[in-house]
Order: structure tokens, then C-alpha cells, then sequence
């Protein structure tokens, strides 16, 4: 049986990159595949952008970098566990610890604040 056989896509290319243009084609395909989970595969992406030219994604990239806000969010989540573990080990929490938590969920709620209030703000100028 052939390689071809019972295959959709049964023609197969070969392509060749020096390393500079393969980073370039691997900063984009990876940039994409976190915006755009359909093109999991190297493979999906190539054949979209030879066969379309190019790629949209623009309506699903966030508008903001996630990744300082989730790690900012997760120190938060870490001490407050934290004071929930000392609380329940010693059976009591001082003032000054319900106030580090609340100082705590303050500053989640400025964050998300910020995140939505940049949605928002994009939005009006698209």
C-alpha cells in the first residue's frame, strides 16, 4: 500500500530554510499557535499561509499580555493560602493579616479593572 493511499492531502513538499528564516518562521508559527489553537500543527499553519497568504487572528489575541497579570494574581493566591493555612493551623489571624488579604483582593480588583478598562478602550478605537 502506498503512502498516498486513503490520504486527503496525498501530495507532499519539501521546503528548506537557512536557521535565520527558520527562526523567523518559528517565532511566527509559535506567536500564532498561542492565539489561534486550531493551528496546533506545523503543518496547518504552513499549508494556511501558502495556500491564503496570511493569517487572521487579530479578533482573538487578547488586547492585553496575560502573563504579568497571571503572575501577579498567582503570588496573590499563594499568600493568601498561605494566611489560610497559618489561621487554621493556629486557630486565629490577626488584623494586620485580614488586611493583607483584603489589600490582596484590592489589587486583584484594580488589575481585572485595568485588563477590562483596556478591552473597553481598544474597542472604541477599532
Amino acid at each position: 500500500m502506498s503512502w498516498t493511499a486513503g490520504r486527503d492531502r496525498n501530495i507532499c513538499k519539501r521546503i528548506t530554510f537557512t536557521p535565520d528564516e527558520w527562526e523567523r518562521v518559528r517565532k511566527l508559527y509559535e506567536e500564532l499557535t498561542r492565539y489561534a489553537p486550531e493551528h496546533r500543527s506545523f503543518s496547518s499553519y504552513a499549508r494556511r499561509m501558502l495556500s491564503e497568504r496570511r493569517i487572521h487572528v487579530t479578533e482573538i489575541r487578547p488586547l492585553t499580555d496575560p502573563e504579568p497579570i497571571a503572575r501577579e494574581i498567582d503570588r496573590i493566591g499563594v499568600n493568601v493560602n498561605q494566611i489560610a493555612h497559618w489561621a487554621n493551623a493556629n486557630e486565629h489571624i490577626t488584623p494586620d493579616q485580614v488586611e493583607e488579604i483584603r489589600a490582596s483582593f484590592d489589587r486583584i480588583e484594580q488589575l481585572l479593572g485595568d485588563l477590562f478598562a483596556d478591552r473597553r478602550e481598544a474597542r472604541k478605537d477599532a
